[in-house]
C-alpha cells in the first residue's frame, strides 16, 4: 500500500492562514473555519509563501516515501488575487493572462520544487485551468472533462499514469 499525502494549496488553506496570516494576500486576521466550504482566502504567491510551503513539503516527503505528493489545487477562488497588488504585479511581470494562469504559475513553481526532490505532484483537475504543470498527474473529481482535456493536450508521458477519474 502506498500512502499519498495531500497538502492543499493554494486554496483550502484557511487553517494555515489563521496561524500564518503573512502568507495571505490580505494579512488577515483569520479564524479557522467552523464548517465546510470553499473560502475566498488562499495562499498568496509570494517568495515567503513558497519558502513556507517548501519547508512543509520537505517534512512531508521525509515522512512519506511515495513517488507522488498530492498538492490539491482545487476550489481556489481568485477574488483575493484579483484584488491583490502583489498578485497583479506578478501577473504582469510573468506575462500571465489572468488569475487562472497565476494558479498555474503557483502549481508549476511547487512542482519544480517537488521534482527537484525526485517526486511528482498530483493535483485535482482544476490544475488544468491556466495550463498544466509539465510532470503533473491529475485526479478528475468533476467528471470526465478533465481526462478529455488532458488527453487533448497530449499530456500523457510514456507508461506513467497521469489521470484518475473519480465517480
Amino acid at each position: 500500500m502506498t500512502i499519498v499525502p495531500e497538502i492543499e494549496m493554494p486554496g483550502h488553506s484557511l487553517a494555515a492562514l489563521a496561524a500564518y496570516p503573512e502568507y495571505s494576500c490580505t494579512g488577515g486576521p483569520f479564524e479557522v473555519a467552523k464548517g465546510w466550504g470553499v473560502l475566498d482566502d488562499v495562499f498568496c504567491p509570494k517568495d515567503g509563501t513558497f519558502s513556507f510551503l517548501e519547508n512543509i513539503l520537505s517534512e512531508v516527503m521525509d515522512l512519506f516515501p511515495s513517488k507522488y505528493l498530492h498538492i490539491g489545487g482545487d476550489e481556489s477562488p481568485k477574488i483575493r488575487w484579483k484584488n491583490c497588488s502583489h498578485c497583479q504585479t506578478l501577473i504582469r511581470k510573468e506575462g500571465l493572462k489572468d488569475e487562472h494562469e497565476l494558479q498555474s504559475y503557483f502549481i508549476q513553481r511547487i512542482e519544480k520544487f517537488v521534482n527537484s526532490k525526485g517526486r511528482k505532484i498530483i493535483g485535482w483537475d482544476e490544475i488544468l485551468e491556466g495550463g498544466l504543470a509539465p510532470n503533473a498527474a491529475v485526479m478528475s473529481w468533476r467528471g470526465t472533462e478533465g481526462g478529455i482535456t488532458l488527453r487533448e493536450a497530449k499530456a500523457f508521458c510514456g507508461d506513467d499514469t497521469r489521470i484518475t477519474l473519480l465517480f
